[in-house]
């Protein structure tokens, strides 16, 4: 009787892992069902407040690339007191995307990797609200900044005979500085007569009273500057005027702490109207290009849809916005996107371990190798992480006959990888200068365990076996990778976080899997890797049973 107990005992913990599983797994996707029933349901069906509305403002430039290298900076929308950037999209074939290294980091860059006409077609959506959205932000100029706009330029004289002529005169019993930012302002104004095809440098306009509407703006940028206050010009567009009247301009001033926006063409005196979304600040071209030319631009503005999640105020704000992705700007949903689709990332390669019976060097590693590459050349990323390893592993060699820990022996390593990338970056840009030095950014936490768990297995295993493993963690990587570029994914992640119930789901399903493997098939056996025959030396450290795959 005792004996039929003790073994009944353990056929019940059987029968019961089973259907727990298969409760959490039907769980899951009950939790998907419902919260994106629940999404739909209380989020804001596109409805805007009265008085909103939403524009497309999509813009597509021709460009003549003089060399490999060359690039145009394309500015998106800037944020204002009443609209906001929810959305854009660029399609560029041809073109590499890398991110900016100078003071205009909003700006998006595109390199051409050959001499060539591309074409490059952007797509902008930006919410206007009748209401404020938020109040000017105090902003501390640096001398840089202050120099740079308060110093000539082409179009701009500053300290001339009539400038200076000018501000002697109006600035007479102007106490305060918007005093005389008022009196100037409507100096131009009333002075200057806007003609279409007349100058626009700033001398000619104020010795002639007359000039082109941007000769006009330039001439109160000299007369502003002449007074020590920095102004700078705004291009962007005017959503009220015709695609041919595109693009618009107008100034700001710095006073108090805030950019002041003024157009004197228009009348326009501290506030513009909501309508007014500026594209650049401080230049009158919307693409600044590297030895190129944009030959044309065509514009299409049009209002559109609104999307959920759009809020007028914070006072309109929920607690429970938390959970809407989409109200964040596009940057922060870029951002996200691209860190929801890792578990996907991490899926597939769990899936080509569990069915074709292959070993990476962990679980993780492949996914963030991709992640680390997605932004920049592919070429040389793989060619950096390949000399990295190359020469990790060799020096890595060594470390065993000093006999260290583990944890001061991946501490060395870890300055080794650091170097040795440092160096081969500074080597690759040596000879072409237009590689971007972000491919630094690879992992080098997961590089360091990369090179420390090659040598083991090789160590242990053998060779072959390490660069089996390597090259099914470098096929994962590159599958990883495939699944990072989907950029439609991440839109629809985004917008429904909760699908990765799913992917928990799937992942308990294929842990749930013991069958036949790919590799078990004769044809593909050599999926397998070299069985053990025989122990090699290690560090001591290793010899306590760290896995072959943890990471």
């Amino acid at each position: 009787m005792s004996a039929n107990k003790v073994t009944a005992q353990p056929a019940t913990e059987a029968t019961l892992a089973p259907k727990a599983i298969y409760i959490t797994i039907a769980v899951l996707l009950v939790f998907v069902l419902c919260s994106a029933f629940l999404r739909s349901w209380f989020t804001d069906k596109g409805q805007l407040p009265a008085g909103d509305s939403a524009w497309m403002i999509k813009l597509s430039h021709q460009a003549e690339m003089q060399e490999k290298g060359a690039a145009i900076n394309i500015s998106p929308p800037w944020d204002t007191l009443f609209a906001r950037l929810y959305s854009q999209s660029l399609s560029h074939s041809g073109l590499q995307q890398k991110r900016k290294r100078s003071d205009n980091k909003r700006d998006i860059k595109l390199v051409a990797p050959e001499a060539g006409s591309y074409w490059i077609e952007t797509e902008f959506r930006v919410h206007i609200s009748s209401l404020l959205r938020s109040v000017p932000k105090k902003i501390k100029l640096s001398e840089t900044n202050r120099s740079q706009w308060l110093s000539s330029s082409t179009d701009i004289k500053v300290d001339t005979v009539y400038t200076t002529s000018v501000i002697d005169r109006l600035s007479k019993d102007a106490a305060l500085a918007d005093e005389l930012i008022d009196r100037l302002f409507n100096y131009v104004s009333n002075n200057i007569r806007i003609k279409k095809h007349a100058a626009r440098d700033s001398e000619k306009a104020l010795s002639q009273k007359s000039a082109s509407e941007l000769g006009s703006i330039n001439a109160l940028i000299a007369l502003l500057r002449t007074a020590h206050m920095p102004a700078r010009v705004v291009t962007g567009v005017n959503l009220q005027a015709k695609a041919a009247e595109q693009p618009s301009h107008w100034l700001e001033v710095y006073d108090s702490g805030t950019w002041i926006p003024l157009d004197p063409v228009r009348g326009y005196l501290r506030n513009l109207p909501p309508h007014f979304i500026p594209l650049r600040k401080g230049d009158v071209q919307l693409v600044v290009t590297e030895n190129a030319k944009v030959k044309s631009t065509s514009w299409k503005i049009e209002t559109v849809n609104a999307p959920s999640g759009l809020s007028t105020s914070s006072a309109s704000s929920k607690l429970t916005d938390i959970f809407d992705l989409n109200r964040l700007s596009p940057e922060n949903r870029e951002n996200l996107g691209l860190l929801l689709l890792l578990p996907l990332g991490v899926l597939v390669t769990e899936v080509m371990r569990q069915l074709m019976g292959i070993r990476t060097y962990g679980t993780f590693t492949p996914s963030l190798m991709a992640l680390a590459v997605i932004h920049v050349d592919k070429v040389t990323a793989i060619t950096v992480f390949l000399l990295v390893t190359i020469i990790g592993v060799t020096i890595r060699a060594y470390l065993p006959n000093l006999n260290l820990q583990r944890t001061a022996r991946l501490a060395m390593v870890f300055t080794l990888v650091s170097i040795c990338m440092a160096v081969i970056m500074s080597g690759f840009i040596y000879f072409d200068p237009t590689v971007d030095s972000v491919v630094v950014l690879l992992p080098v936490v997961v590089l360091t365990m990369l090179v420390d768990r090659i040598y083991t297995i090789a160590d242990q295993r053998g060779m072959r076996t390490a660069l089996i493993r390597l090259l099914w963690t470098a096929v994962a990587a590159f599958v990883s990778l495939l699944v990072l570029l989907q950029a439609d994914w991440s839109i629809w992640l985004v917008a429904y976080p909760e699908i990765h119930a799913v992917t928990l789901a799937l992942i308990i399903i294929i842990g749930l899997y013991h069958g036949p493997k790919l590799g078990d098939i004769p044809v593909l056996n050599w999926l397998h890797e070299p069985e053990l025959r025989r122990a090699r030396r290690t560090d001591k450290a290793d010899q306590s049973g760290q896995p072959g795959d943890s990471l």
